[in-house]
């Protein structure tokens, strides 16, 4: 599809800048666009790169005014703007509503308007399915599965029972979600597994990454709250309470009664032990192992993960360790000469 430039900035709502019957075809990088396509800078230090660029035009800051004779948008939020132009040119591909001939579908079934399974679906009883859903094919639905409208579920996911999913949820293939927490007692020489009878809550709005898991609770919920978005391969245990709006980078994982407040980020391969609490908007830096309770708005790193500061400072201080080192033997060596 092909799109006018004064048409696109309406649609982003920007101000258009040159000509804006320029035609455009697509949306690439600022190094790889070419002619007739439309791409985007986040700030002034990609000023040089606008100007060498083959695009057609670029979406920029409204502060970012010689182009170099090039077309562009402003915006106040260029990289927005272009995922929303993204969205534009490269819209979802629509599914077809209804029930493919091999899926599996038990009794008492709810399925919104629209709604759509795919083949080899299993569906298990009482199971409810919102308005606009997909379910991509090989998924399997566990008995008492709530998912809400507008969701999609990739290829392969598997729900345990009584697993609840909001509204406008993604979840892309392989993820597992409700199965047995990791729960054992230790008696008499052998491991006794602890029942896990709770189920999983997934809010409105959370994206899940491929192949992760999500454990039932012992008792009660595991909760992702609204608007979380989780990477491929992360580990979320039993009874975990992941706040509203967290991030959480790939290879992530938390142990049991771990609780993550709003607007949290996790650099990729942080490791949580379990009941620790981390609070509202922490930021902790990749490959960090956490063993204690966080503060809100704390910025920490490391294993076992400290502020931020403090272990770039012992980071700068084990640096010098060798020419500390060095000195005192060489005093040493002066010493017993001297003797």
């Amino acid at each position: 599809m092909e799109q006018t430039l004064q048409d696109i900035a309406a649609y982003l709502d920007g101000q258009l800048i040159g000509d804006g019957t320029i035609r455009i075809r697509g949306i690439n990088s600022l190094d790889a666009a070419q002619d007739g396509e439309l791409t985007f800078a986040e700030d002034l230090k990609h000023l040089a790169k606008v100007k060498h660029s083959l695009a057609s035009a670029v979406i920029v800051l409204p502060t970012m005014k010689e182009l170099g004779g090039k077309a562009g948008i402003s915006v106040a939020n260029p990289k927005l703007a272009f995922a929303l132009a993204l969205e534009l040119f490269y819209p979802q591909t629509a599914v077809a509503p209804g029930v493919h001939p091999s899926a599996v579908i038990g009794r008492n079934v709810a399925l919104g308007e629209g709604a759509s399974i795919r083949a080899n679906a299993v569906v298990g009883d009482g199971v409810r399915i919102g308005r606009e859903t997909i379910i991509e094919s090989g998924v399997h639905l566990g008995d008492g599965v709530i998912i809400g409208d507008h969701s999609f579920v990739g290829p392969n996911v598997v729900m345990y029972r009584q697993t609840h999913i909001g509204n406008r949820v993604r979840i892309h293939g392989g993820s597992v979600l409700g199965g047995d927490g990791f729960g054992y007692v230790f008696h008499k020489e052998r491991y006794v597994k602890v029942p896990q009878v709770g189920n999983v809550v997934i809010e409105d709005d959370v994206e899940i990454g491929c192949n992760v898991c999500v454990d039932r609770a012992t008792i009660g919920s595991t909760i992702i709250k609204r608007g979380t978005k989780i990477d491929n391969l992360v580990q979320i245990a039993h009874n975990d309470f992941i706040g509203e709006h967290v991030m959480i980078s790939g290879q992530c994982g938390l142990s049991g009664s771990v609780t993550v407040g709003n607007y949290v980020v996790m650099g990729g391969r942080t490791g949580i032990v379990d009941h620790v609490d981390v609070g509202e908007r922490a930021q902790i830096g990749a490959a960090s192992v956490v063993t204690k309770s966080v503060a809100p708005g704390d910025v920490v790193w490391g294993y076992p993960a400290r502020n931020i500061r403090q272990t770039k400072r012992e980071m700068a201080l084990l640096a010098r360790l060798p020419a500390i080192l060095k000195r005192l033997t060489k005093k040493k060596t002066v010493r017993v000469g001297a003797e």
